[in-house]
This record gives structure tokens, sequence and C-alpha cells, in this order.
């Protein structure tokens, strides 16, 4: 699988790299989860049972282990701009999000500003803050009670807000994905080519502070992670 270059000038910790924004090094986050068996302190997991994130053979696995919601892994520093760097692998499971959140912000359900969802033939890109998580929103969607020009709306805000492409079959190939955050636009990158881009409002949500991964079935593997602070 392809390996990205680690970076000088970084805290090691728990076999993670994690370095502080400086002029000099744009680096925010690394993880190449070599060396290691356990998750380490720069992680939090939720609706995960035990084996729901393992870390095999310099390799992070994900599976959905609880009925209801798919498994969570985040890591937490503040960041704005940035571009996300990863390798992915589709081993039978459904789909995974990677999710940007800010745990502060109270007009969206759990923190959700915005993510990228893959499946094994479509991609999604979504800005949550004004789209499927705004708590307007996610109520009007979990309605019976909409008249129809009610939900002719919900839909339009919701496909104002969402950018979802199809591509190849992604399964049981390690792949690269690169996700570039710039103010109000996301841009998505997979295998150094460019598939799609979303313009929207809630995407230049200010203050985020929690990032990671949410998958749904069994399972997924992630290598690779780099995370860099966007040049003005």
């Amino acid at each position: 699988m392809p390996m990205l270059q680690t970076l000088l000038a970084a805290f090691v910790i728990s076999g993670m790299i994690l370095v502080p924004v400086c002029a000099a090094d744009d680096l925010l986050f690394s993880d190449d989860f070599e060396n290691r068996s356990s998750l380490g302190d720069a992680y939090a997991t939720a609706k995960s049972k035990n084996g729901a994130w393992v870390i095999q053979e310099g390799v992070l696995v994900g599976k959905q282990t609880e009925s209801d919601h798919g498994a969570v892994i985040r890591t937490e520093f503040p960041f704005n701009n940035v571009e996300i760097d990863f390798d992915f692998r589709i081993q039978g499971g459904k789909s995974f999000n990677f999710v940007i959140d800010d745990k502060h912000e109270k007009s969206v359900h759990a923190g959700h500003i915005c993510r990228v969802s893959v499946l094994p033939n479509r991609i999604t890109l979504g800005d949550d803050k004004t789209g499927s998580m705004n708590l307007e929103v996610r109520k009007q969607r979990q309605s019976n009670d909409l008249s129809a020009a009610q939900r002719k709306q919900l839909q339009e805000r919701l496909q104002h807000t969402q950018k979802r492409v199809a591509v190849p079959d992604l399964s049981d190939t390690w792949h690269h994905l690169r996700i570039r955050l710039d103010n109000d636009v996301m841009s998505l990158f997979l295998d150094a080519q460019p598939v799609a881009t979303l313009k929207s409002p809630g995407l230049s949500h200010p203050t985020k502070n929690k990032l990671g991964f949410t998958v749904i079935g069994e399972s997924f593997a992630f290598d690779n992670l780099v995370i860099r602070k966007l040049s003005p």
C-alpha cells in the first residue's frame, strides 16, 4: 500500500506523531499505526464493543459491533482549514464516514459539521451543519407530518448541502483519499484524481476540534492518516 512520507519535528505519543502548529511546519497529526497493538491515548471510541477497533500488523481495522450505530473513533485537537490524507480498504463493510465535528456546537446533532461518506460504489460529501445534522433539518427528516411543500423544501436543502458521485467498485483493494477543507469548499481526491467538490456555507464553521471514522458493517482497514493545516 502507499506510504506517506514521515515528517520531522514531531512529538511521538504512544506510537503516534502529534505535532504543534508552527510557521515552519503545517503538520497537525499523523499516524501510521506501526509498532504497536493498542490505540493509544490520542483516540477515543464510542458505540464500540470489544474488538470494534484494533491495530493489526500496522493497520487500523474497524467493524460495527452495535446494531443501532456504526463504530466510532475520534481524535481531538483544534483546527480549521485542513488537508486530510489516509489509505483505506473496504473489507466487506457497508460504508464508512470521515466526520469533522465541533463538540461545542449545539445547533447540530452530536456536533457534526461535515463529512465524507464512502460506499463501495459511491462517495458523498456533506455539509452537516446546514444540512442533514442541523437540528431543525433532522427533526423534519424524522417527521411524518410534513406537507408536500415542506418535503420538497427539505429535499432541496439537502441537495444543496451534499455532493454525491459514483465511483468504480472500491472493494478489497487499497485506495488513497484526500479531503481538502478550505473555508466553505470541500474537495475530494481519490487515488490522486479529483472526484468531487462541494461548496456550502456550513463548511466554513470557524471552530473544529474533533475528527475521525465511523464504520458501518464489517470490516474496514485504514492506514497512514495525515492531517495538515492549509497554508493561507
